[in-house]
């Protein structure tokens, strides 16, 4: 059983000689099946490329809510804004008191997909880009981009920490079906609704998720004895979880687990502004998998986006269709 803080793995040892990038190896299949949750640090993208995604994630969401409901997320993309309270992990609970932009790599007509599918739309439909942030898409792109070559090889060092046969991790991941959400937590003064959650308690659908956190802490982290732990925002440390998917894939040897960050006004930092960038990773969509009714990757991204997600609300916005 895990007993401490979540494990900080050096990645450099990624690129080392063989004793050290084993060593690597056993420490990230480890943290992986012992808690699910663990930071790395020298990951190899540039923190100035990191802080520059969060600069114009800040920019974004200081937009006046008009200018934001002109990029309103719906089911048909799974793209754009969506606004306060948009997002309830437990059903018949007040929505999540954060907002989010969310985006993927742009179309591709290489990558086709079966259109009868039932989850097709969620590839090679356009982003919503705001028109009047002039470096917004130009900084966000290439950070996927580096984020997705990153999430490539932390595949192959789970592949070999389990010794899985045919690289079954990154021969389903090239279609780099991910998304990338921008997320804002504005400050808690007061006593939030009964049940109500800066971010409600859940386990990621992913494989692998990918947090960068601006700074400020809240998240936490349900240990395997059910005590709660800080997970906090360390600089130039990426945070790694493994999600459902994975879990699946792995029989269970890799742990998809819990976190949360609570709305209650002593809890850590809940009196300021939370920022967070995550990538969320999903095998392809097409792939097998099967997770209650779903049997494809798409399948069950789709079906828990129906059971959680609408647009959400913005002040003096109407949101009705």
């Amino acid at each position: 059983m895990y007993k401490g803080d979540l494990p900080i793995i050096d990645f450099s040892a990624f690129h080392g000689g063989e004793t050290a990038r084993r060593e690597l190896t056993r420490q990230i299949g480890e943290a992986g099946r012992e808690t699910g949750f663990f930071y790395l640090a020298n990951f190899g993208i540039d923190p100035a490329r990191i802080a520059e995604a969060f600069a114009q994630s800040r920019t974004f969401f200081s937009l006046p809510s008009k200018r934001k409901s002109e990029l309103l997320w719906d089911i048909k993309t799974n793209r754009g804004y969506d606004g306060i309270e948009a997002q309830v992990f437990t059903k018949g609970q007040p929505g999540d008191l954060k907002e989010s932009y969310r985006f993927t790599a742009e179309a591709d007509p290489h990558n086709p997909v079966n259109p009868e599918a039932a989850w097709s739309f969620l590839v090679n439909q356009p982003n919503k880009w705001p028109t009047d942030l002039p470096q917004f898409r130009g900084v966000l792109l290439p950070f996927l981009s580096d984020c997705g070559q990153l999430v490539e090889n932390i595949l192959t060092a789970l592949e070999e920490a389990l010794e899985m046969p045919k690289r079954l991790l990154t021969r389903h991941h090239v279609r780099r079906n991910y998304t990338m959400r921008l997320l804002h937590y504005p400050a808690v003064h007061a006593p939030a609704k009964d049940g109500q959650a800066r971010c409600g308690e859940h386990t990621d659908w992913t494989t692998i998720t990918l947090l960068f956190q601006g700074g400020q802490g809240g998240l936490e982290v349900r240990r395997p004895d059910g005590e709660w732990i800080l997970a906090p925002p360390l600089i130039d440390r990426v945070l790694v979880n493994i999600g459902d998917q994975l879990q699946v894939w792995t029989d269970g040897k890799l742990v998809s687990t819990p976190h949360r960050v609570r709305a209650d006004p002593a809890a850590p930092d809940a009196g300021v502004d939370r920022y967070s960038i995550a990538l969320f990773c999903y095998a392809d969509f097409d792939a097998e998998i099967d997770l209650g009714d779903a049997h494809t990757s798409g399948e069950y991204i789709l079906s828990k986006l129906r059971s959680t997600q609408s647009a959400g609300t913005l002040p003096g916005v109407s949101t009705a269709a």
